[in-house]
């Protein structure tokens, strides 16, 4: 993952972040987007401005409209999500509302997940290997580049490097125990990320915090449930356009260094983002390791360069640009300096001095 550019993780962060907003355009406005493309939905979805379902669309703003009013109180910037999502939901859901709520799309179960052990006696079936393999290969994929992503879009805020391999280990060790307990792969998440920023987390001490409250939550889920089904589909929606909104926006400043840096960078970029909105996520993260392999051919090619060495007076050697042509009688000491990548012979054979008089060596 260290050679995938910034370039190319700038528009697969941004990608993906569109594909969560795409996710949830249906449950905003109450109106389904058609296609496939994301971007085709998202145009899609405000072309259609006239099917949106008002009481749902009404909700969604309401939401977005208490967040950004709590986020106006310092004090309650940190929990402007929590504030948004309570307020709104306790004043929509009690009433009959237009919209769809958690209940009518799924069940929040009342008991927790049990401990299924493999069974270790029995032989082994790997007849359903192969079909699993692809997909087992592509969530890990999208797994690590999501999490990969989060580093370079929402660095640690108390100045820490951030340690990939200890993520994936950790990706690892969550996913070899949740196995064991019915759950869905895990991995990092840019939109869960984002609102930890938000609510003024410093360190990754905030992942085991919440980490512990989630467990509290879960807990409160399974004796309450049926109250947080009643939570409209609306809110959750209007609360991740709010936050990966504000993802997207943070990410201007990068979108426009990678514009202005090279041609080759902003290609390579726009096209992992067109490739995130219409390609599954792992032939993106694929695309994406290719386009930044050519990058790194086509920088390593146009940093290859040959210099001339020079002996000044004092008996060292200076470097200096090469003569256009060899003086005859002369001797002309050349430097290479590059990788030496095959695709370099081209671009250092232009850069040779052309030999004068019959007496010229090279």
């Amino acid at each position: 993952m260290s050679f995938v550019s910034n370039a190319v993780m700038t528009g697969f962060s941004t990608g993906i972040a569109l594909q969560i907003i795409t996710g949830v355009l249906k449950d905003a406005p109450g109106y389904k987007p058609e296609g496939h493309n994301k971007l085709y939905q998202l145009g899609n979805w405000l072309w259609h401005v006239g099917d949106w379902r008002l009481a749902a669309t009404l909700t969604a703003v309401t939401t977005s409209g208490v967040w950004a009013a709590a986020r106006t109180v310092r004090r309650l910037e940190p929990v402007a999500l929590l504030i948004a999502r309570e307020t709104v939901s306790m004043t929509v859901a009690l009433p009959a509302a237009d919209g769809v709520l958690v209940q009518d799309i799924a069940a929040i179960p009342s008991t927790p997940p049990s401990f299924t052990a493999p069974d270790l006696t029995a032989a082994p079936d790997l007849s359903a290997a192969p079909h699993l393999l692809r997909g087992t290969v592509s969530v890990a994929l999208v797994a690590l580049a999501q999490a990969v992503g989060i580093a370079p879009s929402l660095p640690d805020p108390d100045g820490t490097r951030s340690d990939i391999n200890g993520d994936f280990r950790s990706q690892g060790y969550a996913n070899l125990a949740g196995g064991l307990f019915q759950a869905l792969p895990s991995g990092g998440s840019t939109s869960r990320t984002d609102v930890a920023v938000s609510a003024s987390a410093r360190t990754r001490w905030a992942g085991v915090v919440s980490g512990v409250f989630l467990a509290l939550v879960a807990l409160v889920a399974l004796l309450c449930g049926s109250l947080a089904e009643r939570t409209p589909m609306p809110v959750i929606g209007g609360l991740i356009l709010v936050v990966d909104g504000e993802l997207i926006r943070g990410k201007r400043h990068d979108i426009l260094r990678v514009l202005l840096t090279a041609w080759m960078s902003a290609g390579a970029m726009v096209l992992t983002f067109v490739a995130t909105t219409r390609l599954p996520l792992q032939q993106a993260v694929i695309l994406g390791a290719a386009l930044s392999l050519i990058l790194y051919c086509a920088q390593a090619a146009r940093q290859a360069k040959l210099v001339a060495l020079v002996r000044a007076d004092d008996g060292r050697w200076r470097t200096a640009e090469p003569a256009a042509a060899l003086p005859p009688s002369e001797v002309t000491v050349l430097d290479y300096a590059g990788s030496s990548f095959f695709a370099e012979p081209p671009r250092i054979e232009a850069q040779l001095p052309a030999p004068t008089g019959p007496a010229a060596r090279c």
